[in-house]
């Protein structure tokens, strides 16, 4: 993925990003017990309630509780990708990079831990320390199709299908794992390029949403990070009601998770549903101007306000938003000028009409 590239439904492939990383949010667990059943339902519960201060936006909460399960169960990976998780999504809900070194770090611990206890553990426990094997490269790369390199981002999304697959080789019953194939064999379908034409990657967008649709249906933990994943996979096959309807449901589930309310608004967009749209990018704006420093979202709002008012021919009003981006214009800090400069151009543009 290119960072600042649009795909068809108009979304753009940051907010697919942010909204990946929180179905991958599986986060915190116990200590590795010896003989007896790794995911218990005690472990599976915690796993659950850190997910859900992920998909709330409550990042202290979340790395607070994965902060003190590895501070108490120190070999076990689970809790450092809870960390990773946490501290990966603040990143992206802030729109900076700071913390990039901790969360190499914690990436680094995920997969040498998990690599220990793939020496000795049984087969139940061998496919979830692939799960988080292939969940921290997951992670890996979607740092870096943000923050760095499109080019490792490449390389090290294409090396998760064998995480995930080695897991189910190990308990074809861990259906978890099925929510990170299907993640994988959709995009790589769905935005393969020049790849798809040249008939080097195959077509299997349909495998992809049947993946995501088992783990949603069967998996211990990843139940509602699939359902989110679905999310995407409508948005981008413009079948927007569906997706209306599963960001409404994840929303009544998570009414504080603001990462839901993008691809809301911009479905109601596509279907030309302005009014409902322009409500929900309002909202999503009041949040941002309360909480001043990121201009990146702060500008994407106005610039999406803009949109919707402008096919609602509100002329004036639409004129007002441009001419109220422009005055935090100095405030923003040059690399996310550079980053919105095409957004800033066009609302310089309209303002001066």
């Amino acid at each position: 993925m290119i960072r600042g590239v649009e795909i068809d439904t108009g979304i753009k492939l940051r907010r697919v990003i942010k909204l990946l990383l929180l179905t991958l949010s599986l986060s915190v667990a116990g200590p590795v017990p010896v003989m007896a059943e790794y995911m218990d339902s005690v472990k599976a519960a915690q796993l659950r309630i850190v997910q859900d201060y992920i998909y709330s936006d409550d990042f202290v909460r979340a790395d607070s509780v994965s902060g003190f399960l590895t501070a108490a169960y120190p070999r076990d990976p689970a809790g450092y990708f809870g960390r990773s998780a946490t501290l990966l999504a603040r990143m992206f809900d802030s729109e900076e990079s700071s913390g990039s070194e901790e969360f190499q770090r914690l990436l680094d611990t995920i997969e040498t831990l998990a690599g220990g206890i793939l020496d000795t553990a049984d087969r139940p426990t061998a496919a979830w320390m692939h799960l988080y094997l292939g969940h921290a490269r997951s992670n890996r790369a979607l740092w870096e199709s943000h923050f760095g390199s499109f080019a490792r981002a490449l390389r090290l999304g294409f090396g998760v299908k064998g995480d995930y697959r080695d897991g189910l080789e190990s308990d074809s019953t861990c259906y978890d794992l099925y929510f990170g194939l299907g993640l994988y064999h959709y995009w790589k379908s769905a935005k393969g390029g020049i790849f798809r034409r040249l008939r080097i990657l195959k077509n299997e967008m349909g495998k992809g949403i049947e993946e995501l649709y088992l783990a949603a249906d069967s998996s211990r933990i990843s139940r509602a990070p699939a359902r989110n994943a679905l999310i995407l996979v409508w948005l981008d096959r413009g079948e927007y009601d569906s997706t209306i309807a599963i960001c409404n449901e994840m929303l009544a589930r998570y009414p504080d998770g603001r990462v839901f309310l993008w691809p809301l608004a911009r479905a109601h967009f596509e279907k030309r549903s302005y009014r409902k749209a322009l409500e929900i990018y309002d909202r999503l704006r009041r949040f941002y101007a309360a909480r001043p420093g990121n201009y990146y979202n702060l500008l994407e709002c106005d610039y999406e306000i803009y949109n919707c008012r402008e096919r609602l021919n509100m002329e004036g009003e639409a004129r007002a938003t441009a001419r109220q981006a422009l005055s935090y214009f100095d405030e923003i800090p040059e690399e996310t000028r550079q980053r919105q400069r095409d957004r800033l151009r066009l609302l310089k543009r309209a303002a001066s009409l």
